[in-house]
């Protein structure tokens, strides 16, 4: 019996909970303020369903959430503000989905993401950067959420560490690393998100240290391998990804 009731007390806890941390749909239209949880929020309703311009506020009686709907669905301006007075979210939405620019930020305001979206996907230039120095850590294109085209990457001194290449969503292309000092790493091509074709090892001053060829992801064919002044060191043929001679 104690076991029961403490089964529903705890759903009447677990609901009054929830009762306080949602939007109601039983308001028609009009103004509508209410606590939700250790917030306040405000905005209006016509036909029970959410309109004009919503506000969060912290306890302290601060923005902490800008908000446009329209017919029940965003639309318009989403922001989202710290503690501290930092925009940590900055977004536009069309008819519930996200469409525009979307941006986030990190400490001290600096800018963490900078995307663009359209119809709710990823659509042209994203950057991400580093949370620091407003130095980039990643740079790609979108179409229709996908990543297409080239990807780079960047250490947190600025300096190209990868680049690879996209084609809806999947390595097209060249596949390419490189070194500390940016030379040239390695290189390899690969046919929808699979090893196809030449690969290239370097050493930091440039010279090539490996060399061999892919067919459906696995080595194939003459593998060479060079030390100091380009000598040859060692050489392998390989089918199917398994060394024959």
């Amino acid at each position: 019996m104690q076991k029961f009731i403490f089964f529903i007390i705890s759903i009447l806890l677990v609901s009054g909970i929830f009762a306080q941390t949602t939007i109601p749909d039983t308001i028609e239209s009009g103004f509508y303020s209410a606590q939700l949880g250790n917030m306040t929020v405000e905005g209006n309703f016509e036909n029970y369903l959410q309109t004009g311009n919503w506000i969060t506020y912290l306890e302290s009686g601060q923005i902490y959430k800008l908000e446009q709907f329209k017919e029940g669905k965003k639309n318009g301006l989403h922001m989202i503000i710290s503690s501290r007075g930092y925009i940590e979210e900055q977004a536009e939405y069309k008819e519930g989905l996200l469409d525009g620019r979307y941006l986030t930020f990190g400490s001290g305001g600096r800018v963490k993401s900078d995307e663009q979206y359209v119809n709710g996907l990823l659509e042209g230039k994203r950057i991400l950067y580093y949370d620091y120095g407003g130095i980039i850590q990643e740079e790609s294109y979108y179409t229709k959420g996908l990543k297409n085209g080239p990807t780079k990457w960047y250490n947190s001194e600025g300096k190209l560490i990868a680049e690879y290449n996209y084609k809806q969503g999947e390595f097209e292309g060249l596949k390419k690393s490189f070194h500390d000092n940016e030379f040239l790493k390695s290189e390899q091509e690969f046919h929808h998100n699979v090893a196809e074709g030449y690969f290239k090892e370097y050493d930091k001053n440039g010279q090539l240290v490996k060399e061999g060829q892919y067919k459906d992801g696995l080595k194939t064919g003459e593998w060479k391998e060079f030390g100091a002044g380009g000598k040859e060191l060692k050489r392998a043929v390989y089918k199917k990804g398994e060394v024959v001679k």
